[in-house]
């Protein structure tokens, strides 16, 4: 097998769900909204989420999609 291995059970990408609440009144038109992001872990998903809206801070924990 090469340095590319293949992604296991455990750190296989999942989709989850983020609620975005606006930080920055200069960041955006929506005060709140609901993103989907995909990642391998909860934290993950919230700094992905963080980086993708700037000023806009992930309220609560990103919940897994089943």
């Amino acid at each position: 097998m090469d340095d590319c291995s293949v992604l296991t059970r455990s750190n296989a990408m999942k989709t989850y769900k983020a609620f975005m609440q606006r930080v920055t009144a200069s960041a955006g038109e929506k005060a709140n909204f609901t993103i989907m992001v995909q990642a391998v872990s909860s934290d993950m998903a919230r700094h992905t989420a963080e980086a993708q809206y700037p000023g806009y801070k992930c309220a609560s924990g990103p919940v897994q999609v089943r």
